[in-house]
């Protein structure tokens, strides 16, 4: 499981079409509706992700429910070294304000639990904590 702070990102064209390219088609039934939807997360270095890792988000103020990385990495055309990754999120679960989190946390025994800085979470304890916010 990973914490990262991210920004709002506008693709470029080619990100885009790259986007496009690799966007797994599925079959969809005429049944209830999707619980899940595909999300775009670019890295300025590849390495850090693997498919199947659960990701937190957060931004400015709020911590985004977690999604789980859906593809490999892909290569973006016309930069350096930046790739993407598909990230799976449920569409039923809601953001949550940092220090709503950051409070739940400390009440639950976690003084420190560095929601404002990248790392991998490693603790089982407070793996366990961070999805309990959303009742997983």
């Amino acid at each position: 499981m990973f914490l990262w702070q991210t920004e709002e990102y506008d693709p470029s064209a080619s990100e885009q079409r790259k986007w496009t390219t690799q966007q797994r088609r599925q079959r969809r039934s005429a049944g209830p509706a999707a619980r899940y939807q595909l999300e775009w997360f670019r890295l300025g270095e590849p390495g850090h992700l693997k498919l199947g890792d659960v990701l937190i988000q957060v931004t400015d103020n709020w911590i985004h429910p977690p999604a789980v990385v859906h593809s490999e990495a892909v290569t973006i055309p016309r930069s350096r070294s930046a790739v993407a990754h598909f990230l799976r999120t449920r569409i039923d679960l809601e953001l949550i304000a940092l220090r709503e989190a950051e409070k739940a946390l400390t009440d639950l025994g976690h003084r420190n639990p560095r929601l404002r800085t990248d790392h991998r979470i490693i603790s089982p304890t407070l793996r366990a904590a961070l999805l309990r916010l959303w009742n997983l």
